[in-house]
Formats: C-alpha cells, structure tokens, sequence
C-alpha cells in the first residue's frame, strides 16, 4: 500500500488567486474550512482553518502539535509524553477551536466585503460567516457554480468554479490598480 502525502498535492489557481489578493493588500484573511493545507501552500499568510490541518498531528494528552512531513515512524504514532497522536482536525460532533472561530467572527464582524468562495453554506457555524458581514452593512460576493443560502443576499453571485473564476478577479484588479480601462 502507497501512502500518499499532502505535499503532493498541489494549490489550484483559486488558492493562488486568494494569496495574490493577500499580497496585494486586499484580502484581509482566509477563513477555510479545508483541511488539506493548500492555502498556505499558495502562499496566503493569515488562514484561519476552521477546521483544523492534516498537515498537523495533534497530541491525545498534552495537546502538543508536531508537522507532518512523511508517513509515521511508529503506528500509531506518540507524542514525546507517550500518548497517541491523531490528525489536527475536527471530527464530526467535536466543536470548532474556540480560538479561529473567534477570530473568524471578529473578521466576519468588521469586514466591508466578504468573497464565499465554493462552499454550499449547509455546515454551522461557518455558515453564518457572510451572513454577520451582511448584518453589520458589508456586502457579500458568492463564486460557486450552485445557488446556496446566500445567493439571494449576495451582492453578486458568480455561478463559475472558483479555478476559473478567482484568477480573472485578480487580473481585473491588477488592470484597475495599473489604471487599464
């Protein structure tokens, strides 16, 4: 049997079209709900994962995180204070780290815009997230190729994958920045 490793798997377009607006001053955060560690990997620096990383074991007992690089040593594999390590995620029916989600409500809270990108707005409390930018007099721009909760509320909704759709954001913004027409 094969393992295969998060490395090997690699940003689309949409990542690095998130990561460009970061760099360009424009994007404030990623709220992911991703586990896979991809955003980073494009090169965003502020991601909020709200649900966790595979990229990260997290220790039964102490609570101690490791970076994981390769397949375990040891199986199951152990924290230097002997217990056993699992995957740094959220497992259906655990709670969100209070910490990132306190972070993604106060980012939620003082955002002017908020872009959803590709995601079906059905999981709580991530769900929420447009709808508090709303609330507090921010628009909402929607890319996803279904309608969801938040079509109707959006200020424009972009029925494209987010692959196709993020990259061409970005040039606009770049034409407009250099004052292209």
């Amino acid at each position: 049997m094969r393992i295969r490793l998060v490395q090997e798997a690699k940003p689309n377009p949409a990542h690095v079209a998130l990561a460009k607006l970061e760099e360009m001053g424009l994007l404030k955060a990623v709220i992911t709900q991703n586990v896979d560690g991809l955003h980073r990997r494009a090169g965003s620096k502020n991601v909020i994962e709200l649900h966790g990383s595979i990229t990260r074991a997290r220790c039964t007992s102490c609570s101690r995180t490791y970076r994981v690089t390769a397949p375990p040593q040891e199986i199951p594999p152990r924290c230097s204070c002997g217990a056993l390590l699992r995957p740094d995620v959220v497992w259906f029916g655990e709670p969100l780290p209070r910490d990132q989600l306190e972070e993604a409500v106060n980012l939620a809270s003082e955002a002017d815009l908020i872009i959803v990108v590709g995601t079906s707005l059905l999981v709580q409390p991530a769900a929420s997230l447009p709808f508090i930018t709303i609330q507090r007099g921010g628009k909402a721009i929607e890319v996803n190729p279904e309608t969801t909760p938040l079509t109707p509320y959006a200020a424009v909704s972009i029925r494209e994958k987010a692959a196709q759709a993020l990259p061409r954001i970005v040039s606009e913004v770049e034409q407009l920045a250099a004052g292209a027409p």
